[in-house]
């Protein structure tokens, strides 16, 4: 990605021109990442960092500061005095009421600055430009999981569409789905299984409606399918997270929301319920019959684990670092756990997919305040950009 940098310096500063402009070169040669520079004034199409390169920048920095959009941000190599100035600019900002950061450190550690920043900044277009559906309404269980869409799109710019099961009815009984890889595969393997079949019509009529509406996710009143159908949706969307559909079920409205804070970071997570907790070994048992295709080394296709009915997926997941994030309805706190995946269960007695998760740090807290009845999981440690970015909506951790 290229970043415009808005070049500053003082009026005094300019008699050492050569000195300062060897010393930006060497500096911006040092840092290294999926970004370059260019040097204008700011458009509104470009994401545009202040390259505070003296002291006595604020002066020039005053004049033309408020035609800036978006939060400030203050690139200093701590040559020439330009720290000291960066940090009277970043004092003014805030005595204005205006949110920037100041971006300094070892060429390491500017460039790993850099990058988080662009990972919010490509987060955050992403959701102002996302569509999400709720099919059917929320399943009658969930009494504190749903939201309220005007405040989710002031908050985060998503917005909600509400369809009506009979649309998602209709596209079923087409009884067709698209011949993709995966799909097809497991077809073949399954022998034309009449319920792996008719697991894949759900799929491909939830496809249908994401093209038709332009979804970018959807969660889905997924139990009423049981009764039509004797079929559920758990292949479905196992398979539309896996293509980069976010994909939900049981109409929940704040773990869709959470799936596609994940998804902003271009991370495919597990909704899943906690089974069973040790708070003193900080471990957590996490089951759902739903785990995207691509966060399994393995998979085997089993009934859905209420019912008995349709197919749920048995995935074997990776030991590794993991992060489990939910946000509350309101949005205005969240939860978040890092730590790793330290087993795989196969017990007969939850839901198919199975995993031991064990905390960094002890999360009694979250028993006593939870959001909802599900969390979400996705692999690696995100921590750090995950705090930054949510707290760019005014979200923080509980």
């Amino acid at each position: 990605m290229n970043i415009n940098l808005v070049a500053l310096q003082s009026a005094l500063s300019e008699t050492r021109g050569r000195e300062l402009e060897e010393s930006k070169v060497s500096f911006l040669d040092s840092l290294h990442g999926d970004f370059s520079f260019s040097f204008g004034e700011e458009t509104d199409d470009r994401l545009s960092f202040y390259f505070i390169q003296s002291g006595g920048s604020e002066a020039p920095y005053k004049k033309i500061y408020q035609s800036h959009k978006g939060k400030y941000y203050l690139l200093t190599h701590g040559d020439s005095n330009s720290l000291a100035s960066a940090l009277e600019i970043l004092s003014f900002l805030q005595l204005e009421g205006k949110e920037g950061c100041i971006i300094y450190g070892s060429p390491e550690e500017v460039s790993e600055q850099i990058e988080e920043i662009l990972s919010i900044e490509k987060a955050r277009y992403f959701l102002s430009h996302s569509t999400l559906g709720i099919i059917g309404k929320p399943s009658d269980w969930l009494i504190s999981s749903s939201t309220d869409f005007a405040l989710v799109k002031q908050k985060l710019g998503v917005s909600f569409i509400e369809i009506d099961m009979k649309e998602l009815v209709a596209e079923i009984d087409k009884e067709s789905f698209p011949e993709d890889k995966v799909p097809v595969e497991l077809l073949r393997k399954a022998k034309e299984n009449e319920t792996v079949k008719k697991a894949l019509f759900i799929y491909g009529a939830l496809k249908r409606l994401c093209q038709k509406y332009s979804l970018t996710g959807f969660s889905i009143r997924c139990f009423d399918l049981l009764g039509l159908y004797k079929n559920t949706a758990c292949l479905a969307l196992s398979l539309l997270n896996s293509e980069g559909i976010v994909a939900g079920c049981e109409g929940d409205e704040t773990s869709l929301l959470t799936m596609m804070i994940f998804k902003s970071l271009s991370l495919e997570s597990f909704q899943c319920n906690p089974s069973v907790v040790d708070v003193k070994q900080r471990k957590i048992v996490l089951a759902h019959c739903t785990l995207p295709w691509r966060m399994a080394t393995e998979h085997k296709l089993m009934s859905h684990f209420e019912s008995g009915l349709g197919i749920g997926i048995r995935g074997k997941m990776k030991q590794e670092k993991v992060t489990i994030l939910k946000l509350s309805p309101k949005l205005d706190q969240y939860h978040l756990f890092s730590g790793e995946i330290i087993e795989n269960l196969e017990r007969a007695n939850l839901c198919r997919t199975q995993i031991i998760f064990k905390a960094n740090e002890d999360f009694s807290f979250w028993l006593q305040h939870p959001f909802g009845n599900h969390l979400l999981l996705a692999y690696g440690d995100v921590s750090s950009v995950l705090v930054n970015l949510l707290k760019t909506f005014g979200i923080y951790r509980f």
